[in-house]
Protein backbone atom coordinates (compact mmCIF):
# COMPACT_ATOMS: atom_id res chain seq x y z
CA UNK A 1 0.00 0.00 0.00
CA UNK A 2 1.15 3.64 -1.10
CA UNK A 3 0.94 5.87 2.09
CA UNK A 4 0.26 9.59 1.21
CA UNK A 5 1.44 11.65 4.37
CA UNK A 6 -0.19 15.35 3.93
CA UNK A 7 1.46 18.53 5.15
CA UNK A 8 -1.29 19.20 7.58
CA UNK A 9 -0.41 15.43 9.09
CA UNK A 10 3.15 16.46 9.10
CA UNK A 11 3.09 19.58 10.70
CA UNK A 12 0.61 18.54 13.20
CA UNK A 13 2.48 15.81 13.98
CA UNK A 14 5.54 18.37 14.49
CA UNK A 15 4.06 20.75 16.79
CA UNK A 16 2.18 17.60 18.87
CA UNK A 17 5.81 16.00 19.20
CA UNK A 18 7.35 19.20 20.21
CA UNK A 19 4.68 20.38 23.24
CA UNK A 20 4.87 16.68 24.71
CA UNK A 21 9.20 16.55 23.99
CA UNK A 22 9.01 20.12 26.02
CA UNK A 23 7.29 18.54 28.74
CA UNK A 24 8.92 15.33 28.84
CA UNK A 25 11.85 14.11 26.03
CA UNK A 26 10.73 10.49 26.26
CA UNK A 27 7.02 11.24 26.03
CA UNK A 28 7.65 13.08 22.58
CA UNK A 29 9.35 10.12 21.78
CA UNK A 30 6.44 7.96 23.07
CA UNK A 31 3.73 10.06 21.18
CA UNK A 32 5.92 10.00 17.84
CA UNK A 33 6.26 5.82 18.23
CA UNK A 34 2.56 5.72 18.73
CA UNK A 35 1.11 7.57 16.14
CA UNK A 36 3.89 5.50 14.06
CA UNK A 37 1.72 2.39 15.47
CA UNK A 38 -1.19 3.53 14.99
CA UNK A 39 -0.13 4.53 10.63
CA UNK A 40 0.64 0.44 10.93
CA UNK A 41 -2.65 -0.40 12.14
CA UNK A 42 -4.62 1.38 9.53
CA UNK A 43 -2.21 -0.75 7.10
CA UNK A 44 -2.54 -3.62 8.40
CA UNK A 45 -6.26 -3.37 8.89
CA UNK A 46 -6.86 -1.96 5.47
CA UNK A 47 -9.01 0.91 7.21
CA UNK A 48 -12.37 -0.17 9.14
CA UNK A 49 -12.36 2.76 11.11
CA UNK A 50 -15.29 4.55 12.90
CA UNK A 51 -16.42 8.39 10.09
CA UNK A 52 -14.39 10.87 13.18
CA UNK A 53 -16.74 14.36 14.14
CA UNK A 54 -14.49 16.04 11.39
CA UNK A 55 -15.98 13.53 8.43
CA UNK A 56 -12.68 11.12 7.66
CA UNK A 57 -12.51 7.58 9.32
CA UNK A 58 -10.02 7.96 12.66
CA UNK A 59 -8.08 5.56 14.59
CA UNK A 60 -7.66 6.83 17.97
CA UNK A 61 -3.64 7.19 19.34
CA UNK A 62 -4.60 5.78 22.99
CA UNK A 63 -3.30 6.64 25.69
CA UNK A 64 -3.02 9.98 23.84
CA UNK A 65 -5.78 12.57 23.03
CA UNK A 66 -5.23 12.41 19.25
CA UNK A 67 -6.89 11.16 16.28
CA UNK A 68 -5.22 10.17 13.33
CA UNK A 69 -7.52 11.17 10.29
CA UNK A 70 -6.68 9.23 7.06
CA UNK A 71 -8.37 8.41 3.46
CA UNK A 72 -8.54 4.88 1.50
CA UNK A 73 -8.08 5.17 -2.36
CA UNK A 74 -7.54 2.02 -3.99
CA UNK A 75 -4.29 0.87 -3.05
CA UNK A 76 -2.92 4.35 -1.57
CA UNK A 77 -3.18 5.21 2.02
CA UNK A 78 -3.63 9.19 2.50
CA UNK A 79 -2.88 10.44 6.06
CA UNK A 80 -4.72 13.62 6.37
CA UNK A 81 -4.27 15.30 9.80
CA UNK A 82 -3.17 14.73 13.11
CA UNK A 83 -5.95 16.16 15.23
CA UNK A 84 -6.97 16.56 19.14
CA UNK A 85 -10.03 14.97 20.27
CA UNK A 86 -11.23 17.87 21.78
CA UNK A 87 -10.67 19.90 18.83
CA UNK A 88 -13.89 21.28 17.24
CA UNK A 89 -15.14 19.28 13.87
CA UNK A 90 -14.63 22.20 12.08
CA UNK A 91 -11.45 22.78 12.37
CA UNK A 92 -9.79 20.98 8.94
CA UNK A 93 -12.07 23.43 6.69
CA UNK A 94 -10.87 25.93 8.83
CA UNK A 95 -7.34 25.76 8.05
CA UNK A 96 -5.79 27.55 5.92
CA UNK A 97 -5.19 24.76 3.12
CA UNK A 98 -7.53 22.40 3.33
CA UNK A 99 -6.13 18.40 4.09
CA UNK A 100 -5.63 16.97 0.53
CA UNK A 101 -8.05 14.06 -0.53
CA UNK A 102 -8.04 11.84 -2.88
Amino acid sequence: MKIIFSTAFKSDLLEAETRYAAILPRLGDDFHRRVREVVTTIINRRGGDHIGPHGFPVRKCRPFPYLVCYQIDGDALYVLALVHERRHPDHLQQRESPPERP
